[in-house]
Parts: C-alpha cells; sequence; structure tokens
C-alpha cells in the first residue's frame, strides 16, 4: 500500500505556478529527503503532503485513497500527519503544557496526557525544561519541544521543514539523533526537507531532488529529458533549445540521459574568450557545497544541472554564487538512461 501518491500537482500563487509534480509515490515507513534550493517548492510540497494546502490542480492519494479537500474529510487523515515547522511556535504557557496541546485537543484526560507528554521530553532530552515558558526557548531548544510535541500526538507521518536549518551544531546533533530514533524504531514515515547533502544522506532513506517547483529526476543529478537525433554518422541528444550533447546510442527520438557532473565545465567569462569551444552556454551559478576534496555546483542552464569540480579549480576561477558563467562539456559526459 502506499502512502501518498501524487499525479499531475501543480500549486500556484499570484497566477505562478510554484509547484508542478508530474507523479511522486512515497511508501508507508520510509525516510524521505525533500533536497533543492531556498524557493524549489519544498515547504510548498510539504503543506499539502499535511494536508493544510490543497493543491490548484492533480490528484492526491493517501493510504490508496482520493484526498478529499473538503475540512469535514481532512479531519481524520490530519489527526495521522504532522509538521514540524522550521520555525515553531510555543504558547507563553509551560513547556510540557505546549506538549500536551495536541492531546487536549484530541480529547485525552489530563493524566494520560501529561504521562505522554513527559515521555515525548525525556525522548528528545528535554524532560528538565517542562515547567519553563515554552516561547522564552532558544531557537534549538524550539525545535526539540517541537518535535516531542509532534511525537505526543502518536502521528503516522512526521513532516519536517528544514529541521536544523537555524539551530546550533550542539542542538543539530540532538535533532538528527532524535530523527533517526524515530525512523528506526518507531516505523514512523519520515519526510523533511533540507538544503544540507550530508544531512540527506544520514537522515534520508530516498532521495528526492527539486527545482523550481519540479522533481529533477530520479538520483536528482544531471537527469534530463531531451531528444535524439542522427547526424551524419553519430547520435546528438538536443536537450532544450540550444544544447547538442553526442551520445552514444542507437536510440532516436525523445529520451532521458544522464549527464556525469564532472563532465560539466564550468568557465567565468574571462575564462570563456580562451576555450576553443564554440558552443558554450550560459548559466547562473546557485549553489556551491563543499563535499570532501570537492565542491558540487548548482547551476541554473535553463533547467537544473550540477557540476563537480576540485577545490582548487574552485579557487583559481574565481566563480561564486550568485555568478553568470558559461558552460560546455567534456566528450562522453552524457549517456542515455537505460
Amino acid at each position: 500500500m502506499s502512502l501518498y501518491q501524487l499525479n499531475n500537482l501543480k500549486q500556484v500563487f499570484d497566477g505562478r505556478t510554484i509547484l508542478d509534480i508530474e507523479h511522486l509515490k512515497l511508501e508507508k515507513g520510509g525516510s524521505y529527503a525533500l533536497l533543492g534550493p531556498n524557493g524549489c517548492g519544498k515547504t510548498t510540497l510539504l503543506h499539502i503532503l499535511a494536508f493544510l494546502k490543497p493543491p490548484a490542480s492533480g490528484q492526491v492519494m493517501y493510504m490508496d485513497r482520493l484526498v478529499d479537500w473538503k475540512e469535514k474529510h481532512l479531519c481524520r487523515i490530519r489527526r495521522q500527519v504532522v509538521l514540524v515547522d522550521q520555525h515553531p511556535i510555543m504558547f507563553s504557557t509551560t513547556v510540557v503544557k505546549n506538549v500536551e496541546y495536541g492531546l487536549k485537543m484530541r480529547g485525552v484526560g489530563s493524566g494520560e496526557r501529561r504521562k505522554i507528554a513527559q515521555e515525548c521530553l525525556e525522548r528528545v532530552g528535554m524532560k528538565d525544561f517542562a515547567q519553563r515558558p515554552g516561547h522564552l526557548l532558544s531557537g534549538g531548544e524550539t525545535q526539540r519541544i517541537a518535535i516531542a510535541r509532534a511525537l505526543a500526538c502518536r502521528p503516522e507521518v512526521m513532516l519536517f521543514d528544514e529541521p536544523t536549518a537555524s539551530v546550533d551544531v550542539e542542538n543539530q546533533a540532538v535533532i538528527e539523533s532524535v530523527i533517526r530514533e524515530i525512523r528506526d524504531e518507531k516505523g514512523i514515515t519520515i519526510i523533511f526537507s533540507t538544503h544540507k547533502r550530508l544531512e540527506a544522506a544520514r537522515l534520508g532513506e530516498n532521495k528526492i531532488f527539486m527545482f523550481e517547483g519540479r522533481l529533477t529526476g530520479p538520483g536528482g543529478e544531471n537527469l534530463l529529458a531531451g531528444r535524439i537525433v542522427r547526424r551524419d554518422d553519430r547520435s546528438v541528444c538536443i536537450i532544450g533549445e540550444n544544447i547538442e550533447l553526442e551520445v552514444k546510442t542507437k536510440k532516436q527520438g525523445q529520451c532521458r540521459i544522464f549527464v556525469n557532473p564532472q563532465g560539466v565545465r564550468m568557465y567565468s567569462f574571462d575564462q570563456a574568450e580562451s576555450v576553443s569551444n564554440n558552443s558554450l552556454i550560459p548559466a547562473k551559478v546557485l549553489q556551491m557545497t563543499a563535499e570532501g576534496e570537492h565542491i558540487k555546483v548548482l547551476l541554473d542552464a535553463g533547467f537544473p544541472l550540477r557540476s563537480i569540480i576540485s577545490r582548487k579549480e574552485a579557487v583559481d576561477s574565481g566563480i561564486f554564487v550568485g555568478d553568470e558563467v558559461k558552460i560546455g562539456f567534456a566528450a562522453n559526459a552524457a549517456q542515455t538512461d537505460p
């Protein structure tokens, strides 16, 4: 049984499409990391998965049943799903009463509420904070209390919006540990957004890459839609309007190709003048992330594209986030997706 299935899903704001997902399937009991730059639609998707906002169009299936977005039908499934926001709001009462709030709304008796709240506070390492004012905590402490409050409701699904983005290093480690325990011990489905690839690797068994409201494909790394045509004795894949990549294949017509990130060459405009390749195309640097001895670069070339360069190459290039660059492709950088 699938937990979620999204089909032809779109969300629109002020006439602009901010989410456009053809198909997405999430299985019960899994852990999923939504990865992508700020503004790519991660939070919007989480709000739909939490049944807080209906999409402009498309279908959402939950537990193999079509979601009816009328309020009277949402109450039951909303009780199974909780969303922990990036900046949770605490009531100006004690921490333990904050944690009890959801249980109180569900009619749980005071004695049972207190017992569950204490257990959840202990689980996130905040039992000693039970009688403190909830609205006077630090960012990391607030996030941990919000997780305890969500856990107290005993949900089937827990959604986290950038769970460690606004907290200190010590609380980051605790929050990640708690999320891992929830995932491994309780069997709760975990779906969280992040722009940190290492955090995604630590917490998510599955990764969903997003860019400008769209999924970028399995693996998220340079899996692109194109069209293969024959040119003399070679095959060329045409991507967009102005990119042609030579591929070794007997296929023709519409296809998907994988472009090796290490085969994506990136040049400043000054460097591009000395490059003999006349087929360089413009792009913009959206993100640069250090991973070991390499720098992973997210580019906007009219579609999301990643490049991997060495730290020395990054320093020598003088390229920074926000810069306009030219990109080219090494021989054999592209291959057809099976």
